[in-house]
């Protein structure tokens, strides 16, 4: 992307037609995104990708996350209107910052990030306040404390000389009675054939963003264990969840005392799922692939979308905690070659899984 100007994919219908299911009522959505927004570019690399299907994920995405968080701010607060001050650290050019914006007034909200371009962008727009942090944990000046801190997809990226002193770092800058949200790459992420350390920790050097030190910010899986000893110095009462942040990344919850009175923090994990196979095959569209829901409930429904349109929906059926599997037949005239193709699991809290965001043209004849 040659210009530097924001852009806004819902000039797309098919990616406008996604945003009131994931924004609901309220406030307008920013839907700007800055060309260098690395998870949109990330979304966009993918095989088969086109902007409309990538801005599509990205949303997706950062609606997962939003609606995450929110469950943690109702209990915790009981709702954002208890939130004097709130914390976005890493948040690159504001994925989920834009979401945060609308339900919590902007002027409540920090978004600190490395990159002094990211934080201006945010600043402008989506109203929040600045901060540019660097790769010291001990330079770090955000004027706290806030009541929520959230760290999306930051320790999945730390070697570990600098995992304690950041969880220290972020976890300082909590007020009395808040809270830090923060996600790892569980062991189970692990690359195939790659075994855990003994320590709990396994570092690569290498990750999507080409504008940092990798030895500083590569990728890193860790135990919970591991997560457990690190953040046993700091008083907090720590909540762990597997895959709880959007159904892949492990989410925890370190919250400061005093601690209010009530049932222990209960999350709405994503359903779970991928597609398996697709193909065409004379002029008929075939996709079948498998979807699981959290253990106490049953298996998600799953929605077909051609374009703009709900086509079919399978219900979700099964035992509770079991996986089903699932797959739609549709005419190739159906749609056109160009319109995104969309299939998604719903469970029965309402928590959604973004399990296609494609369009015929790749797999018609003569696509190359």
């Amino acid at each position: 992307m040659a210009s530097d100007a924001p852009f806004d994919p819902c000039a797309s219908e098919d990616v406008a037609a996604c945003l009131p299911s994931l924004a609901g009522e309220g406030r307008a959505l920013v839907t700007q995104i800055h060309p260098s927004d690395e998870m949109y570019r990330f979304d966009l690399a993918g095989p088969h990708r086109s902007p409309e299907t990538a801005a599509i994920r990205y949303f997706a995405a950062a609606h997962s996350i939003f609606r995450t968080v929110s469950e943690v701010v109702a209990w915790r607060f009981g709702n954002y209107g208890g939130v004097r001050s709130f914390l976005d650290f890493a948040s690159g050019y504001g994925r989920a910052t834009r979401f945060l914006a609308r339900a919590l007034d902007p002027a409540r909200i920090t978004a600190a990030e490395i990159d002094p371009g990211a934080v201006r962008f945010q600043e402008q727009a989506f109203g929040v306040r600045g901060c540019v942090c660097g790769t010291d944990p001990g330079a770090l000046s955000c004027p706290g404390p806030f009541d929520v801190v959230l760290a999306v997809s930051f320790f999945s990226h730390l070697p570990a000389a600098r995992f304690g002193a950041w969880l220290a770092c972020l976890y300082a800058l909590v007020g009395d009675g808040g809270v830090l949200i923060f996600s790892t790459h569980g062991p189970e992420l692990l690359p195939e054939g790659e075994t855990m350390p003994a320590a709990g920790l396994a570092f690569r050097p290498e990750s999507e963003t080409a504008r940092l030190d990798q030895n500083e910010y590569g990728t890193s899986w860790v135990t919970a264990d591991f997560v457990r000893a690190t953040a046993a110095g700091s008083a907090g009462r720590l909540f762990a969840f597997p895959r709880g942040l959007c159904g892949h990344q492990d989410l925890y919850a370190l919250a400061k005392p005093p601690h209010p009175p009530g049932a222990d923090l209960r999350l709405s994990r994503d359903p779970l799922g991928a597609l398996m196979a697709a193909n065409v095959d004379g002029g008929v569209v075939m996709t079948h692939g498998w979807a699981a829901g959290d253990r106490d409930e049953r298996p998600p429904d799953v929605r077909l979308h051609l374009g703009r349109r709900l086509v079919a929906v399978s219900p979700g059926e099964g035992v509770i905690g079991g996986r089903r599997e699932w797959g739609f037949t549709f005419p190739v005239s159906a749609v056109s070659p160009d319109a995104v193709v969309r299939i998604e699991a719903e469970s029965p809290r309402g928590a959604t899984r973004l399990l296609v965001a494609e369009s015929l043209r790749p797999y018609l004849p003569g696509s190359g």
